[in-house]
Parts: structure tokens; sequence; C-alpha cells
């Protein structure tokens, strides 16, 4: 049976630190057929550099710096795949990512997208390198692998937000009844250092805030439509 192919999106803005590690964690799957595209939104940093170091491994979108939102909806537009990933420019898969989630969104199966675990890193490559516990995050999209079916059903990320994006993409799946199925194991290394969006409490606080906003307008609209 000819297996399918995988399209992984990275939005990346000023990555050069890490986008190189991101993109070899892909690579490591040692899995074909796979395509990678990464979106560069308006990087002025060294980040064009380190991207043309992967030649043709890599497929490369650029543009004016238009958010993390606009950025996944220009490379998911772009897959040719009937399986997606997606992964943070700073974040890692583990070796068997792909390994590990593929075997169930095989055609027969029931599922729409596969959740793994995720845990956090600190200080990576070096001698103080180390990882949390394992925990479920539901707003990682970087730790699932979804059928394209999915992604059509559920519609791009909300460009609008600066924050909480893939809290607001992910309660839509719930709302679409697309079918969930969780393993145990990890299947993303979310990295932490100085530069995370996520060290801004307050908007990220905000980014949640708006993403709930956003169901309540959609639950308030539904039931004025059903009346």
């Amino acid at each position: 049976m000819d297996l399918p192919l995988i399209s992984v999106v990275i939005p990346v803005y000023n990555g050069e630190k890490y986008i190189a590690d991101a993109i070899n964690s892909i690579l490591k799957q040692n899995y074909s057929p796979l395509e990678i595209i990464v979106v560069d939104d308006g990087s002025t940093d060294n980040t064009q550099a380190v991207l043309e170091k992967f030649g043709n491994a890599v497929t490369v979108i650029s543009q004016s710096n238009q958010g993390q939102s606009a950025a996944r909806n220009v490379g998911l537009r772009a897959t040719k795949g009937s399986v997606i990933g997606m992964l943070d420019a700073d974040d890692l898969w583990t070796d068997d990512h792909i390994a590990l989630m593929l075997p169930h969104l095989q055609p027969e199966s029931p599922y729409d997208f596969v959740r793994g675990s995720v845990r956090y890193l600190k200080n990576h490559g070096t001698s103080q390198e180390e990882t949390t516990e394992a925990s479920f995050l539901e707003a990682l999209v970087g730790a699932c692998l979804y059928r394209t079916s999915l992604i059509e059903r559920v519609g791009p990320f909300a460009e609008d937000m600066r924050q909480g994006e893939d809290l607001d993409w992910n309660i839509r799946i719930t709302e679409c009844g697309c079918r969930e199925k969780r393993i145990s194991e990890t299947t993303l290394f979310y990295r932490r250092h100085e530069h995370n969006i996520t060290n801004e409490n307050g908007a990220v606080a905000q980014g949640y805030v708006h993403a709930f906003r956003k169901k309540l307008l959609r639950s308030q609209n539904k039931n004025n439509i059903a009346s």
C-alpha cells in the first residue's frame, strides 16, 4: 500500500536560532513521501540564509509580516498532502512523531486527527537540557497530525488574532464534531526560551479571552438562526 504524502507547515518570523532544529526534527522522521513548507513571515534576521542551506528539502514561501495565523494559512493552502502536520519554528517533533500517529489515520480509521502529549524543553542542546513531565496541551497544533479533510471543514486560522488563534482553531475543531484519537506518547517538545511569545502573560490572557468570546458569538448566532 502506498504511503500518504504528509505535508508539514512551519510559520517563522526571525527564527534564525531555532528553525534549523525544527526542520531537522521533521527530516529525522525517516518518512517518505514528505513535504516541508516554511512560510517566512517577513523575517529581518538571517532566517532566509538558514533556510537556503536545506535546498530542495524545504519549500520556502516569503511574505511581508502579517502574523503567524496568516503565515500558517498561506502554508496550508500550498500543501498537497492528504495528511497535514504543523510545527512552530522553535519547537521540535519527537523522532517517532509520524510513526506513532500515522497508523491512526489509515483510510479505514474513524479519526480525523491524532494528538500526542507534550513535554516542555529547556536549554536544548546544552549540558543543562531538561524536560518536564508529559501532558496534553489542547492549543499546540504541533503535537498532532490531521487529515486534510479536517483542515477543510474547520477553515483557516483567525488572522485577526495574534494570540490565542491556536486555541480558537481547536475550539472550532470540537464544534465541527471532528473525531480525535489521543495517544499517551510524547510527540512534541515545546521549547521554552526568552523569546517565547507566551512569555507575555497579559497578551496570552487576552488571546484566550478573545478565543472564548468568538466561541460565545458563534453559539449566539447559531441559536438565533435556529430560532
